[in-house]
């Protein structure tokens, strides 16, 4: 990602010619057979715009979501599912790492050295801010099965606002829609604001992320909630009624790219 216009220099290794591309953004660029552009000031934004850049494997990335070279940010990139170029703002692979954290650090990102990862709001914020990216949330079963649901739109405000979540359709997939439109609307999620167990703000008379454990964009309390403590005992709801209790997961994963 340029923050001013910048020019990328391009070579065509069948025709074996040489031009410049000038634009914003890589991804901006037609794509035209045999020709490959690079730039020494490429910043990618996110993992979308490292996968427009030749970047194809699974796995840590840096990107710079601020469009400065001093601020890169370590994110987990998913370069397979539906196209590539998706960005982890939520991983959990195991249940090792507890979500059940305070405000700040939800606010500045969590991980453990097995990839569980919260990116941190602040930088979700940074990332969504243009009201222009998809959701794909998703959970694997224990017999490998993976279970999806994809939002048309999906923000977060910044921290004086909250954290307050924007969701938007069509929602499509396998785990069914329990984010935007659930069976009440007390269960909601768009438009609501984050909590967690010291911040309390949701619509509940008690304090939902206390309750069940972990962070999230609470209403009174939910049908969908991928934070919540692994045990089965305690994790129940997932995404109901797809996925019941946390004694069915395996991982969790959230996923953001731009349009």
């Amino acid at each position: 990602m340029c923050q001013r216009e910048c020019v990328f220099f391009g070579f065509n290794s069948q025709m074996k010619k040489c031009r410049t591309h000038k634009k914003r953004l890589t991804s901006e660029m037609s794509d035209e057979a045999g020709w490959r552009y690079y730039s020494d000031n490429f910043i990618p934004l996110d993992c979308k715009d490292l996968h427009a850049d030749g970047y194809t494997d699974t796995g840590v990335y840096d990107i710079y979501p601020h469009g400065t070279i001093t601020s890169p940010v370590r994110v987990y990139c998913d370069m397979e599912t539906r196209d590539g170029g998706w960005t982890a703002i939520q991983k959990r692979v195991n249940g090792s790492l507890s979500f059940d954290r305070t405000w700040t650090e939800y606010k500045n990102g969590f991980r453990s050295s097995e990839q569980d990862l919260w990116l941190g709001n602040d930088i979700i914020h940074q990332l969504t801010k243009e009201n222009n990216s998809f959701l794909y949330a998703a959970i694997t079963l224990h017999n490998g099965t993976r279970l999806y649901e994809l939002y048309d739109r999906f923000s977060v405000s910044d921290e004086t606002e909250k954290y307050q979540l924007f969701l938007a359709g069509p929602a499509n997939g396998t785990l069914g829609d329990r984010m935007l439109n659930s069976w009440s609307s007390r269960y909601n999620l768009s438009g609501m604001y984050f909590s967690t167990p010291d911040r309390d703000n949701d619509r509940w008379s008690d304090n939902c992320a206390a309750k069940w454990g972990g962070g999230w964009w609470f209403n009174a309390c939910y049908h969908a909630f991928l934070n919540g403590p692994w045990s089965p005992a305690i994790w129940e709801y997932p995404w109901y009624p797809t996925v019941v209790s946390g004694a069915n997961v395996r991982q969790s994963m959230m996923l953001i790219k731009r349009h």
